[in-house]
């Protein structure tokens, strides 16, 4: 059962927009998206993130999610071999349910680099890499994989509800 769809207004900006500009359009949430490449040759990207965090809900999809674990403070390192195509096995550590997911990135966060209080919430099971983060003190969650795919067929449909639900509490409690 999916429940309440709540409809979101999205507005798409480039990679290059200032985190100033985001706060001033007041935005219930920012969803940092997936990308190509190393998280660590867009130190810009960093630095926008850093200035958004504990601003807004923030949502990381797979390099957003990178970007994420480096703003905080992480490490990301280069895969052995990558994570690439569909039926990537995902547990999700808070549900104890495996997700079938879709990859396509080279690179990982590193859990042991991530301050405290930041919580792995998911676990590719192929090579026990980070698949997901939380950071309920910020508004903070994120995925290595790509939800917006269904590879499952639904596997990860939640993740957007969680998201709209984490941005409704951050709305009531201001």
């Amino acid at each position: 059962m999916l429940g309440i769809l709540w409809l979101c207004k999205i507005t798409v900006v480039p990679s290059t927009w200032p985190a100033s500009e985001t706060l001033k359009i007041k935005p219930d949430g920012v969803l940092f998206s997936n990308g190509p490449g190393d998280p660590s040759a867009v130190p810009y990207a960093v630095e926008t993130v850093k200035e958004i965090l504990g601003k807004l809900p923030v949502f990381g999809i797979c390099m957003g999610h990178q970007l994420l674990g480096q703003a905080l403070g992480g490490k990301t390192f280069k895969t052995k071999l990558g994570h690439h195509g569909g039926n990537h096995q995902v547990c999700n550590l808070r549900s104890g349910h495996v997700e079938i997911s879709a990859q396509n990135h080279n690179y990982a966060v590193d859990p042991a680099s991530l301050p405290e209080g930041v919580e792995v919430t998911h676990v590719n099971l192929n090579d026990g890499s980070c698949a997901g983060l939380a950071y309920p003190a910020q508004n903070i969650m994120s995925l290595q994989y790509h939800p917006e795919a269904s590879p499952g067929p639904h596997d990860s449909d939640n993740a957007f509800q969680e998201f709209i639900e984490l941005m409704k509490r951050a709305k009531e409690n201001t």
